[in-house]
C-alpha cells in the first residue's frame, strides 16, 4: 500500500499569462512491506521514499532552465539529478543541453538541436509560422547526441538533414542506439515528402519528434477551429 504526496506551485507572467517559474516536491509513503518482487530481489521495506524536487524557470521567451533532484533523507545527498537548458529564439531554431547524474551508475551529457543551416551564410528565411517552414531552398540540421562521461563514448545519437524545396521535402537521418554494454544498432532513414500528397521511404518524423526537444515539422496540417466543433 502506497500513498504519494506532492505539491506544485507556478508563477505566471502577468503580462503574457505564460509560466515564468514552476516548483514541485513529492514523496511516497509505504504502509507495508512490498509483497511482489523480482526473483532474488529483497522486498522494499522503507516507509519513506526519497524526496523528488523539480523546478523550471523561463528567464525569457527564448531561454528556459529546469532541474530535478532525487534526494535521500538518510544519506543527506542526491541519488539522481538533472539540470538542463534550452534556447529557442524562433520557430525551427532550438538548442538544448542537459546533464544527468545517477550516483554510482552513470553520468551523461545530452545535446539536441534543430537549426537552419542557411543561417551560416546569412539567409534567415521567412517567418511563415509553425508548420509552414521558412520558405523554399532551405537546409535544416537536426540531431540529438547522448554522451557518457564515465565511459567516455557516445551512447545514443540521432543526426540528420532536411531540405525544404517548397513543394517537396527530403530527409536523411542516421540513428544509432546502444542495445547492450558493447553492442549498438544503427539504421539510416531516407524520406521524400510531396507536400500535401504523400511520403515515400522510411519515416523518421516520429523519431525526431520523440527525441529532439521542441522539434517542429516543416509541414504540419493546421486547421482553424470550426464554430460547429462544439456540436460534434
Amino acid at each position: 500500500n502506497l500513498l504519494t504526496l506532492g505539491v506544485t506551485t507556478r508563477l505566471l507572467d502577468p503580462a503574457t499569462g505564460g509560466e515564468a517559474a514552476r516548483l514541485g516536491i513529492a514523496q511516497r509513503l509505504r504502509f507495508s512491506d512490498q509483497d511482489v518482487t523480482l526473483p532474488g530481489a529483497a522486498p522494499a521495506s522503507e516507509r519513506l521514499s526519497d524526496v523528488l524536487l523539480g523546478g523550471a524557470v523561463n528567464w525569457t521567451p527564448q531561454w528556459t532552465v529546469d532541474s530535478t533532484v532525487q534526494f535521500n533523507p538518510k544519506t543527506r545527498r542526491s541519488e539522481r539529478s538533472t539540470i538542463g537548458a534550452r534556447y529557442s529564439p524562433s520557430d525551427y531554431r532550438v538548442v538544448s543541453a542537459a546533464y544527468r547524474l545517477q550516483r554510482g551508475y552513470s553520468e551523461q551529457m545530452d545535446v539536441g538541436w534543430q537549426w537552419p543551416l542557411n543561417d551560416l551564410w546569412g539567409d534567415k528565411g521567412q517567418d511563415l509560422g509553425p508548420g509552414r517552414g521558412q520558405g523554399g531552398g532551405r537546409w535544416y540540421s537536426v540531431g540529438r547526441v547522448n554522451y557518457s562521461m564515465r565511459d567516455k563514448k557516445i551512447v545514443d545519437a540521432i543526426v540528420g538533414l532536411e531540405y525544404d524545396a517548397c513543394c517537396w521535402i527530403g530527409r536523411v537521418v542516421l540513428e544509432r542506439l546502444q542495445s547492450g554494454v558493447s553492442t549498438a544498432s544503427t539504421r539510416i532513414m531516407f524520406q521524400l515528402e510531396f507536400v500535401g500528397f504523400t511520403r515515400l521511404g522510411s519515416n523518421p518524423l516520429r523519431t525526431l519528434k520523440e527525441n529532439i526537444p521542441r522539434y517542429q515539422y516543416l509541414r504540419e496540417e493546421i486547421t482553424s477551429p470550426s464554430r460547429f466543433s462544439n456540436y460534434d
